[in-house]
């Protein structure tokens, strides 16, 4: 059960596009959360390099690619396991394929039948770990940013 009415809405893939798209780390690079579906499977996010989200050299800022790829994975699976669950990054490695430009976007999908083997994997031990693919592309197509994060997921106490 979510503590807080924030907490509730953030817990709803109706309001969280809108609720996290607020969060100041992601509105603040630019990131914007344009879609979760209804069962928590697929989600999507756009970011804009825009002069105030540029490093440098005119292209995405490396810490705000980071944080693209870091958001949906977590928010997806938290979604379709439940509020009996916790999911946190644990690890993660980013490789830079290609300078960012423009506007960018990270499909995100968790299909329910991996949810649900984590969700027996959880009823055999008390915590697990699993790995996932993020990956960022322009407007083109081009790959910019793939992002291996280790997600760390147990059961709520």
């Amino acid at each position: 059960m979510p503590k807080t009415m924030l907490h509730r809405y953030t817990s709803s893939p109706r309001a969280f596009p809108l609720l996290a798209s607020l969060y100041p780390p992601l509105l603040g690079s630019g990131i914007r959360i344009r879609h979760i579906a209804p069962d928590w499977s697929r989600g999507e996010l756009s970011m804009h390099v825009a002069p105030w989200t540029a490093n440098t050299n005119g292209t995405a800022f490396g810490g705000a690619l980071f944080a693209a790829t870091d958001v949906l994975y977590g928010a997806l699976l938290s979604g379709q396991l439940g509020g009996g669950y916790q999911v946190w990054t644990k690890r993660a490695t980013i490789d830079f394929r290609a300078p960012g430009r423009g506007r960018l976007r990270c499909v995100v999908e968790v299909p329910a039948p991996e949810a649900d083997a984590i969700r027996e994997q959880l009823g055999q031990q008390p915590s697990t770990s699993v790995v996932h693919t993020a990956v960022i592309a322009d407007s083109r197509g081009t790959t910019v940013v793939e992002a291996q994060h280790t997600m760390f997921i147990r059961r709520r106490s």
